[in-house]
Parts: C-alpha cells; structure tokens; sequence
C-alpha cells in the first residue's frame, strides 16, 4: 500500500485479493497528507484481515468488521509486501516518471535483484544480506554494475518508507564497492579539428553541436526545430530541453550553434534538427560513423560522451564559472559537474602559477621596504 500526491490530490494505492485474484485500486483521498495516512492505516487492518474497503459502509459490514478486528491493532494486521509484490508499486508510481535510461537501469537490475531478494519481505532485506550479495555479485559483474543494482534497491526501500510501507530503510548507511576512478579523457583543440575534418557530412555538424552546447546525445538526436527560439532577450536565442529525468532547461545559442542552426535551417524537411540521413525522422545511432571518423582522425580511447565531457572542461578551462557550467549541462549537483570538468595538466600548472605573484622575491621585498618605511 502507498500513499502519494498527483496535482493537489493525494491518492490510495493498494492491491486487494477478491475471489483468489489479486486486483489494484487506486483512489482519490484529498488534498490533506494526514487523511491520506490515516486511511492507509486503516486500509492495511481492512485488507489484511479479507475485508473489502468498499463494502465498510454498510451496518452488516460494521458489524462484522467489529467481531474480526477485535483485539487487533495495526502492528499486528499492517500488510507487509515482498520486493516482487512492491515492485509494480515502485515502477508505476516512481519509475514510470523517470528517463527512458533510467527505466532500463531499473529493469536490468531488478532483473538480478529479484531472483536473489524477491521472495523477501521489505522489513527484511538487511545489509547483511545485501552484503553477502554483493560480494558474490562482483564476481561476474563490474564493481559500477554491483553499485547500481544496490542504488537501485536502496531506492525502492526509501520510496516505501515515503509512502508507510515499513518504518525505515534498512539499508541507509550501507556503503558501496569502490569503484575505478573516473576516466579523464576529452578532446585538445588539435584533436578536435582532426575529428571535425574526418566526420562525414552529416555526423560533422552533430560533433561540433556537441562541443558546442555539451548537450547528451539523446539530447541531440531528439532535437526539434520547435525547440530551438530566436528571441529579443538574448544575442542568438535559445533551445528548450526536457532533458535527464524529464526536467526542462534553456541553453542560451553561442555564436557557433547559431550559425550552424541557422544554415542547417535553410535546407530542412525534418522536424528534427539533426535527422537520419537515410529516414529523415528521428536519428537512432551514429556508432559506425563515429568510430570511422575516429579511426581516420586517430583519435583512441574516446566515446561520443566524452564530447560533452570535452565541452565542460574547456568551459571550465575559459574561465566559466562552475555554477554556470552546472547549469549549461543540466546537473542536479555541482558535484557532478565537478566530476565532468577536469582540468588539462598545462591549465593546471599556469592556474598554480598565480601564487608566484603573491610570493616573488621582487614582491616580498617591496613589502619589507614599505613595512620599515612605516616603522
């Protein structure tokens, strides 16, 4: 059972067996959180005990709730799911508002999850157990892979708590594998020539959209000329995105996107910005493409991805702020934006270099001088 908000309403969640079937409702409560609670509890000791919610309002009905209930409190009648029965619950309430990305995520580790915990009551999935799975578990997956599936439970745990499911999440504290430290790999300049140089034509303008916005490439492929608005408050417009997680954001045009758009514009008949070559409606993939470009580029160890993460090391290593950057790329945490934007080593070493001023010989002595002068 759950209790969650749609709009200013909060609805009941919960499943009822009728006949050896087991059937789903979902009803409207009010727009107060408390009542909504309040009904659950009462839901649970209802359902939990064979009666119908539905049928509480005749006499007969009271009565007979009265002689079943007797002596019995919440404790001790509350429903409890299993992780299996919950899941549905968790997917349609939680998972369905997320990315496409994040629904196969969740799928593929429920996938492993569920054969190990499914039978298990959500009260009594512990980290000892947990911990015994993950230590089998990395023997045949990555130690990122065994990370995500545990993310993945520890999520569903909290979402039943959220919605008085159990009381609290077992598995808070828990810590994850150590996972490799992240790859720093992003275009120089002169690697980003070479690569623009040997894409083909159509895939030539999606790279130098990517360097140039630091857009996913979901992001791009899923690009419409809707999206993109010229305007009066700003030089060269903007492009609205419902990126990651469906959360909407505005990429202020520089002066390369514009340009591109502008002549992309001139010559379309797609919807899309940047359409397949081959359909004209929504590109699915450029793998073969990229890697050829690559391969004739010379350019190794680099994924499409690291494009974005080029983009944000060299906004990064212009001087923008990492607030600005954070927003630009649409990250929910600095953090993260933090994680994107390595710094080159030569950037580096003349941003340190900056302390010589402060500590020359020429600077010091001046110091001492004006300071014996005062004296």
């Amino acid at each position: 059972m759950a209790v969650y908000k749609r709009k200013d309403i909060w609805w009941l969640d919960y499943y009822i067996n009728l006949n050896g079937k087991k059937e789903r409702r979902r009803e409207p409560v009010g727009s107060r959180r408390d009542e909504a609670i309040a009904l659950l509890h009462e839901y649970r000791l209802l359902v939990k005990s064979g009666i119908d919610p539905r049928e509480v309002g005749s006499d007969f009905a009271q009565v007979e709730i009265q002689e079943r209930l007797l002596g019995k409190d919440d404790s001790d009648t509350a429903e409890m799911f299993t992780l299996e029965e919950f899941v549905p619950t968790f997917m349609t309430l939680h998972g369905e508002h997320q990315s496409e990305k994040m629904q196969e995520s969740y799928n593929t580790s429920l996938g492993h999850l569920l054969p190990v915990f499914g039978k298990d009551r959500l009260d009594g999935i512990t980290k000892v157990k947990v911990q015994a799975y993950m230590a089998n578990r990395k023997a045949g997956a990555s130690k990122a892979t065994v990370n995500r599936e545990v993310a993945c439970l520890k999520g569903i745990l909290s979402r039943a708590v959220e919605w008085d499911n159990i009381e609290k999440n077992s598995l808070v504290g828990l810590k994850l594998l150590r996972e490799a430290p992240i790859r720093e790999r992003y275009l120089t300049p002169e690697e980003a020539e070479r690569l623009i140089e040997a894409a083909r034509s159509h895939l030539r303008d999606i790279v130098i959209f990517a360097l140039a916005t630091g857009m996913r490439k979901s992001e791009i492929f899923g690009l419409t000329w809707n999206d993109v608005v010229i305007n009066e408050r700003f030089k060269f417009g903007e492009i609205t995105l419902i990126g990651k997680g469906e959360k909407r954001r505005n990429i202020r045009m520089n002066r390369t996107v514009f340009e591109l758009l502008a002549r992309r514009r001139k010559t379309s008949k797609s919807e899309y910005v940047f359409p397949s070559p081959r359909t004209g409606s929504r590109l699915d993939n450029v793998r073969r493409s990229f890697a050829s470009a690559l391969q004739r580029a010379g350019i190794k160890n680099f994924r499409f991805h690291d494009l974005r993460h080029t983009a944000a090391s060299w906004m990064v290593q212009g001087g923008a702020d990492i607030y600005a950057v954070q927003k630009i790329l649409g990250h929910s945490h600095v953090r993260t934006t933090q994680r994107y934007a390595h710094q080159s080593p030569e950037h580096l070493e003349s941003q340190i270099g900056v302390l010589d001023e402060f500590l020359s010989p020429k600077k010091q002595s001046a110091e001492i001088e004006n300071k014996a002068v005062g004296e």
